[in-house]
């Protein structure tokens, strides 16, 4: 199972670039790029973070790939 993450689609729609969300969670833009390319996924901490930054649920963020198969 692979984590889906939804992350760079919401920053969009908030209007902000990936060093200001960054900032506001404690994290650098690297980290950032990270998370929305699939390349690394967060920590429960940073899901959290991220979540609540954004009033959202962390699986409105992040959810798993073929959970239901």
């Amino acid at each position: 199972m692979a984590v889906k993450c939804k992350l760079k689609e919401i920053r969009q729609e908030h209007g902000l670039q990936q060093d200001e969300l960054a900032a506001a969670v404690l994290t650098d833009s690297r980290t950032i790029s990270r998370y929305e390319t699939g390349v690394r996924n967060p920590t429960l901490e940073m899901a959290l973070r991220l979540s609540a930054y954004f009033n959202l649920a962390v699986n409105e963020l992040f959810e798993l790939d073929d959970f239901n198969q």
